[in-house]
C-alpha cells in the first residue's frame, strides 16, 4: 500500500516570482501553496521534460 501522507518540501523564490504567485492566488481565492501543487501535478501528470539533457 502506498504511502499518502504529505511530504514537506522548502524552495526559495526570488521576490517576482512570489509576487506573481501572491497575485494569482489572491485573484483565484486560492493559497500559493495550491498554486504551487497544482503545477507540480500538471507536470507530471503531462510528463513534460524540464531538462533535455541527452535527449535529441
Amino acid at each position: 500500500m502506498a504511502e499518502k501522507s504529505p511530504h514537506r518540501l522548502s524552495v526559495s523564490l526570488t521576490a517576482d516570482q512570489y509576487q506573481h504567485l501572491s497575485e494569482l492566488a489572491r485573484k483565484n481565492r486560492v493559497s500559493v501553496a495550491w498554486i504551487v501543487r497544482e503545477a507540480i501535478e500538471r507536470l507530471l501528470r503531462d510528463d513534460m521534460p524540464l531538462l533535455h539533457v541527452g535527449k535529441e
